[in-house]
């Protein structure tokens, strides 16, 4: 498979090219520039040669004399091989040829003459290129010779312009790789410079792993715009550490609470078979392990319930309905009037709610509160059920409250972890997963899961939020209509 070039190689290349077409399009800017003053000097100074020759045949006098002059002009017009001049007599005294230099042999162009009233001006001048592929120019014009009207063909050939203008273009062409090539590597020398912080953050992410989570990367000698990204990166390893000592935690906690039924199991399956047992041993040990297996399928079914909650949370949307609250509570309060009257514990119920809820979920997360209370409620006191609006009667919120023994205020944040308990001398009591249900149900729905205590008695705050207001003509999302 082709590797991909690196960004800082992808970068160079770019600088490279926009840096020899941005000398490619001032070189040819500056080589028109000065092609046309190369020009504009050359049409002045044919104009200057077209107005002395007209001058000086003002005062020759003769056709004679012009003849006999022939190398006069020659030596004083041309100058140069390049410069080109033919006389011809007006159509009015036949036209012929009455002077003619021009070594080359160049067929001049015939142009429309200028008058002899006239100055001629670079719009009379024609261009054109030679046979050889020389810029040529040439001007024709009306001059006075005595008391006869000759025109004067003029042209020059530029030769030395061309070879001139092509070591120009060679030059522009060097100039420009020769810029792009120098932006190339200063561009990389830049990048590799700018890219420092990056190669840092690499060398210190490089030794991150499991065992050292702990630490973060150092922001202090990074871009500005590498701040944020810096501590993105950060927050998520606070998280991932967070994370992963909780999945410590969790699998710590998971095999002390197996261990147990495990070994009890273990122990009397051993002392069972030890020595013969009558049929009645063997039907209590039977009732025995039917109890710790009871258990351990209830561990397990909490467990599914929470890995299948995490998951349904982010792909599967909440089948919410509009619930009274008054009648939630009282059915879980029915449900639980026998084990309260084993216990001495009446249940009450005050306030009315609209709740907007899964009925399956909130009813699960209301039975885990409401069995907790009964379990740990000082015997002859009351477990209140409340429903009550939210704020800006958006919502609703339910409280259990029970009277009991006091928690100690710093195991009351953990109250909603996985298999924490306040008092680890009652933990044959439950499995320690209620309450971390409890709290997977309110994030699944958006809402809160709060305790608080005070003078004895401890609550369960539920907050739920209201339902999303949907476009007109649509259902909320995640309603059952």
């Amino acid at each position: 498979m082709k590797r991909p070039l690196s960004l800082g190689v992808r970068l160079g290349l770019w600088c490279a090219l926009i840096a020899a077409v941005a000398s490619a399009v001032l070189g040819a800017y500056l080589y028109r520039s000065f092609e046309q003053q190369l020009r504009q000097r050359d049409d002045v100074q044919l104009l200057g040669k077209l107005r002395q020759l007209r001058q000086l045949l003002g005062h020759s006098g003769t056709q004679a004399m012009l003849r006999s002059q022939t190398e006069y002009l020659r030596d004083t017009m041309s100058g140069e091989s390049n410069a080109l001049i033919e006389i011809h007599a007006a159509p009015a005294d036949g036209g012929g040829l009455l002077l003619a230099i021009n070594p080359v042999g160049l067929a001049l162009p015939q142009l429309p003459p200028v008058a002899v009233q006239r100055e001629a001006t670079v719009a009379d001048i024609r261009h054109w290129s030679s046979p050889a592929g020389a810029p040529a120019a040439a001007v024709n014009a009306w001059a006075r010779l005595g008391d006869a009207t000759v025109e004067i063909r003029l042209a020059r050939l530029y030769p030395e312009r061309e070879a001139l203008l092509a070591g120009y273009r060679r030059h522009i062409v060097a100039a420009s790789l020769g810029a792009g090539g120098l932006a190339a590597v200063l561009v990389l020398w830049l990048i590799w410079r700018g890219m420092a912080p990056l190669r840092r953050l690499q060398a210190q992410t490089a030794v991150i792993g499991p065992q050292s989570l702990a630490l973060r990367l150092d922001a202090s000698d990074t871009p500005a715009e590498l701040h944020a990204l810096v501590h993105g990166l950060n927050a998520m390893l606070a998280r991932l550490e967070s994370g992963y000592a909780r999945l410590n935690q969790f699998a710590a906690d998971l095999a002390h609470e197996l261990r147990t039924p495990l070994a009890t199991l273990t122990g009397q399956s051993q002392v069972m078979l030890s020595r013969p047992r009558t049929e009645a041993e063997h039907a209590r040990l039977l009732e025995s392990q039917l109890l710790e297996l009871e258990r351990l399928n209830r561990m397990v079914d909490s467990l599914l319930f929470l890995a299948r909650g995490e998951h349904q949370a982010q792909n599967e949307p909440l089948r919410c309905q509009h619930l009274s609250g008054t009648e939630e509570l009282a059915r879980q309060a029915d449900y639980f009037t026998d084990l309260a009257e084993e216990r001495g514990v009446r249940i009450v119920c005050h306030g009315d709610a609209p709740v907007w809820a899964e009925p399956q979920l909130l009813r699960r997360a209301l039975a885990n509160l409401l069995s907790n209370a009964v379990r740990h409620a000082r015997p002859g006191s009351v477990v209140e059920l409340r429903a009550a609006a939210g704020a800006n009667a958006a919502g609703a919120v339910l409280e259990v409250v029970n009277e009991g023994e006091p928690v100690p205020p710093e195991s009351l944040p953990r109250l909603f972890d996985r298999f924490y308990r306040a008092d680890p001398a009652r933990s044959g009591e439950g499995n320690g997963l209620g309450l971390s249900i409890v709290r997977a149900i309110m994030v699944r729905h958006g809402g809160e899961a709060e305790v608080w205590q005070t003078a004895g008695r401890i609550g369960f705050r539920l907050t739920l939020p209201g339902p999303v207001p949907a476009a007109a003509g649509t259902a909320p999302a995640g309603s059952v209509t």
